[in-house]
């Protein structure tokens, strides 16, 4: 065994050395021995590295040496270290990788060596995106590297099969849930770049590129990162580039490359991608410490592994799943990859590949697709993109996380427009506020009245450390009055906009606490800046055209009073809204105040608001609703939102619900035609459904459902500008406008007890959990959004604890699973006199003005039982959270229907006009729970799934059943077929197909 002799150096450490022999999947590990010294024998004993324990009883530092072979590549006592140099025998490596063929790849990356240049970098700020011009910054980072890739394919083939438009705000919302640090985008677009850049969670991230979007002409690639970042390209041809960033990441470098490599379509495809491979390998070989390279590689199987060998980077997909194919363009399962396929070859086309350095920060902990479901857009089918994204989690080690005694240098943090620092008065102040800003506010449902201190602010990830640093220092400020006096007006170019003025006692004292916070905060300049005398608070209460519309429109102001004891850490996160995360005091120091962020965080994922896009592009349809409306009737139309759009917690999902005013001379069956016919050009689907309970016209346009409903109005002068209270008794038979009544009143009910912007939040975390647990949904015999509106309301009216919404959400399990399910659940006294009778109102949730009526008549015998069983579950999963004894993930676990279960019947409607298809569907879920009543009704417990499973040209409804015995199954199937065969409506071409079998 012969010792090779070097020169002393800088020796990588023992858990480097093994580090790098077990990760390096260019490696033969079976070829290392560990020699370590035994204390009992007090000999050295050897032992096979790939048989190490690394949390042994054998500590680190009794190892000597390792040894490949007959050669020792690392001597503690020696100093010898051949992994460090890259001077391994020829036996470290294995077969594939190893002899002549490493020169070759050698000397191909050498051939290949190539010129990168610095490129710009862009950050968002109160102006849009601007050129950055601020000093890197090391970034201290706790737990994990979440690095993410997709190409999300451009429109430059198949524009008009593609639907770019319906797909960006799907793969927004995707890339989004990754909550990525680092990501890397190929097949960006002008139009893809600019949808970017206007999506608000982008905001918080430098880009690569400039909004005219030079650099990604026809196309290009794009790099995201939550921190600022050195960024340096290379050109391989008119479009194609490799971008390469560097960060320094807990005291050490990270460069990763977004590729997208040349595609089949090209010639010479095969050699063109392994040189552009091995210039961007030559490029990272030349920087050290943690190598990725990511993006599209265009790669299907082995096709360059002799490369990413040679270069010791680790293929993170095979290193974690081997065993899976993970194919990231599947021409099998996604549409758009078939559309845009040459063979219909499936491959692995998108990958992360890992470089480590001997001293990594980093360990590879899980690696997932995303993007891998279809959604319906334009009555079909699609996908988000061609190619399924890939998301990988780096875990970073324990040795390199920042402790706690580390400390960030908070000025170094560039501040985001999702978080502010700001005054905000008691609740107690709020309704005489609210009630203007509702009017007037276009950030009414965003955030609650608040005088802004500092905009925008640090992101809330830092939001602790900033608690840390300003409580002391604003615990020595004297706490003051505000007065909000009186109305004043700011003037822009085109608006104005209204607040209430503080006057401040002393003098002085409000300029004095926000000077204090801007010097510890310089970056936030924005709210000292904006004027020329400086900072000017006040509260904003609503958006004008000009200043004499605000004076003429605004109401006789009261002056309020209060004392300013505290300020608050405000911030929003994706599409919510503002959510006080941190309260400190003025004047004194208080316990920290936290909102949990486990439980808002589950609601966000689950029922995420509407983005600024997504409400804009409602607001848009809602116009073109307007137009036609009021070109039918010859005159400005009245319409008025329902259901969870009036209350303020609709989603992306939501269907849109408007009731018109039409004057009582004309028949509501012919306006609805004439509107219908106004909407031809633009609708998907139109149907004007006179037979229903409420005649109502159902529309789709963009991708939105709406159904338009009408009330008729006794017409009078100026009818069509007076507020609906006011109109209330010229409305004939209000059928329809009695909603929003119901809805504006349970607003007016709750808001005493508790800030509106909570009981949304309440009512989006009730809503989610009924959806989850598959009880959400009047048709099916379960509970509507109207009813669940109506039981969030109940438990907060005369509710005096806690108002956190972990509080809050305890109390209404409480108040369900504990009420007498007799009694009648209303907000106001007119309700609670509505007399229940069996068997309609098994469960009597009824509405609060006159005729009162159960909003709640589709329940059934099998329903009110499962309704009650989860409401019981609640309150006890509730008080096991609260007792620190369970998750909130526990509370809004999916339920599995087939349970206590004995056979499940299934109904298929297909039809290969998807119109058709869904107007059939529509009518039979509006009677499906009749089917259920008549399974009832022969001794059968029904438990229907409200999600119809959706498919290609087909939608299939789902009851579990429980039958008394075998012999039920037969006659469950009977019944169903009978209860089909009697629908009405039903296509031509449609077909309804019955299936049933046992569960067991």
């Amino acid at each position: 065994m012969s010792k090779q002799k070097i020169e002393k150096q800088k020796m990588a450490t023992i858990t480097e050395v093994y580090n790098r022999i077990i990760w390096d999947s260019n490696l033969n590990r079976n070829m290392f021995i560990a020699g370590f010294h035994e204390r009992i024998s007090d000999t050295i004993r050897e032992k096979p590295l790939a048989q190490w324990d690394d949390n042994s009883d054998i500590p680190w530092h009794r190892v000597r040496y390792i040894r490949c072979g007959e050669t020792i590549v690392w001597d503690r006592e020696h100093r010898i270290d051949l992994i460090s140099t890259n001077q391994l025998p020829e036996v470290a490596w294995k077969s594939e990788v190893a002899g002549s063929n490493r020169a070759d790849i050698a000397a191909l990356v050498a051939n290949n060596q190539a010129q990168f240049q610095p490129r710009d970098i862009y950050r968002y700020d109160r102006n849009g995106w601007k050129l950055f011009t601020g000093t890197l910054k090391p970034v201290r980072l706790a737990k994990n590297l979440t690095i993410v890739t997709y190409n999300i394919l451009s429109n430059l083939h198949d524009a008009d099969k593609i639907k770019t438009d319906k797909r960006l705000p799907v793969i927004l919302d995707e890339l989004a849930k990754t909550d990525a640090d680092i990501i890397a985008l190929q097949e960006v677009t002008l139009e893809s770049l600019n949808f970017i850049l206007a999506t608000d969670w982008v905001r918080d991230y430098f880009i690569s590129e400039s909004p005219n979007g030079n650099n990604v002409k026809p196309y290009g690639n794009l790099l995201m990162s939550r921190w600022a970042f050195k960024l340096v390209e290379h050109q391989f041809s008119g479009h194609k580039r490799v971008l390469v960033g560097e960060w320094q990441i807990n005291d050490r470098f990270v460069h990763l490359a977004n590729v997208h490599l040349t595609s089949d379509r090209g010639e010479n495809a095969l050699q063109k991608r392994t040189q552009q491979l091995a210039t961007v390998v030559g490029y990272l070989q030349q920087q050290g410490e943690d190598r990725f390279i990511v993006g599209d590689f265009n790669t299907r199987g082995s096709q360059q592994d002799e490369l990413i060998n040679y270069a010791n980077f680790i293929d993170i997909w095979q290193k974690l799943l081997p065993d899976r194919d993970g194919y990231t363009f599947d021409p099998s399962t996604n549409s758009l990859a078939m559309v845009m396929s040459l063979a219909g070859e499936s491959g692995r086309l998108d990958r992360i590949l890992w470089c480590p350095d001997l001293a990594t920060n980093y360990q590879p902990q899980s690696i997932a697709l995303f993007g891998c479901k279809p959604f319906v857009g334009d009555n079909i089918q699609l996908y988000p993109s061609d190619h399924f994204g890939v998301c990988g989690v780096f875990k970073i080690s324990a040795s390199t996380c920042p402790s706690e005694l580390d400390t960030v240098d908070l000025t170094a943090i560039a501040p985001v427009y999702e978080s502010i620092l700001a005054i905000i008065p008691p609740e107690d102040l709020f309704p005489p506020i609210q009630a203007i800003r509702q009017q007037y506010d276009a950030g009414f449902v965003r955030i609650v009245p608040h005088i802004t201190l500092l905009y925008g602010f640090l992101p809330d990830r830092y939001f602790a450390e900033v608690v840390d640093l300003i409580a002391p220092i604003l615990a020595k400020i004297e706490p003051f009055t505000v007065t909000l006096a009186d109305f004043e007006v700011f003037t822009h170019h085109k608006s104005a906009t209204a607040y209430l003025r503080p006057v401040v006692q002393p003098e002085g004292a409000l300029h004095e606490l926000q000077n204090t916070l801007y010097r510890l905060f310089p970056q936030c300049y924005e709210q000292s800046t904006k004027t020329i005398d400086g900072f000017n608070p006040h509260l904003s209460v609503g958006q004008f055209a000009n200043s004499d519309e605000a004076i003429a429109k605004l109401p006789q102001w009261h002056p309020l009073k209060f004392t300013v004891d505290r300020v608050a850490l405000v911030s929003r996160r994706r599409n919510e809204s503002c959510f006080i995360r941190h309260v400190v005091g003025v004047g004194k120091l208080l316990p920290k105040v936290v909102e949990t962020s486990e439980l808002i965080d589950l609601i966000s994922q689950l029922a995420p608001e509407l983005t600024d896009p997504e409400r804009s592009h409602r607001e848009t349809i809602l116009a073109v609703i307007k137009q036609a409306c009021s070109e039918c009737l010859g005159s400005e139309a009245s319409l008025h939102l329902l259901g969870s759009a009036r209350l303020g917690v609709d989603s992306f999902a939501s269907d849109l619900d408007i009731v018109c005013l039409i004057p009582d001379y004309l028949s509501g069956e012919t306006f609805l035609s004439r509107v219908a016919d106004c909407l031809a050009g633009l609708c998907e689907r139109s149907q004007v459904l006179l037979a229903a309970k409420y005649p109502v016209l159902r529309l789709q346009i963009e991708g939105i459902s709406l159904d338009l409903l009408y009330d008729r109005v006794e017409v009078s002068d100026g009818w069509q500008t007076l507020d609906l209270h006011t109109l209330k008794s010229q409305i004939r038979d209000p059928k329809s406008i009695v909603g929003c009544w119901e809805a504006d009143l349970i607003i007016d009910l709750v808001e005493p007890h508790l800030s509106i912007e909570r009981f949304r939040l309440l009512l989006r975390a009730v809503r989610s959990w009924a959806k989850m647990r598959g009880i959400y949904g009047n048709s099916w015999g379960f509970l509507g959004g109207f009813s669940w509106s109506l039981l969030c309301a109940y438990s907060c009216i005369e509710y005096s604890g806690d108002k956190s919404l972990e509080a809050l959400l305890a109390h209404f399990f409480i108040v369900m699973s504990q009420r007498d399910r007799r009694q009648v659940i209303s907000l106001t006294d007119t309700g609670k006199k509505y007399v229940a009778k069996l068997p309609q109102d098994l469960l009597p949730i009824v509405s609060s003005i006159a005729p009162c009526k159960n909003t709640a008549r589709n329940v059934t015998r099998s329903t009110a039982r499962i309704i009650q069983a989860e409401f019981d579950r609640g309150a006890q999963i509730t008080a096991q959270i609260l007792a620190g004894k369970s998750t909130w993930k526990s509370l809004y676990k999916p339920i599995d229907p087939v349970i206590g279960m004995s056979a499940l019947l299934s109904i298929a409607i297909s039809d290969p006009d998807a119109i058709e298809c869904q107007k059939c569907s529509d009518m039979f879920e509006s009677t499906i729970v009749g089917l259920t009543i008549q399974l009832e009704q022969i001794g059968i417990f029904v438990r229907p799934i409200p999600q119809v499973e959706l498919l290609e040209h087909t939608r299939i409804f789902k009851l579990f059943l429980n039958l008394p015995t075998n012999d039920d199954l037969d006659s469950a199937a009977r019944l169903g077929r009978e209860f089909i065969s009697q629908l009405n409506g039903v296509g031509e071409t449609t077909k309804l197909d019955l299936s049933i079998c046992s569960t067991l």
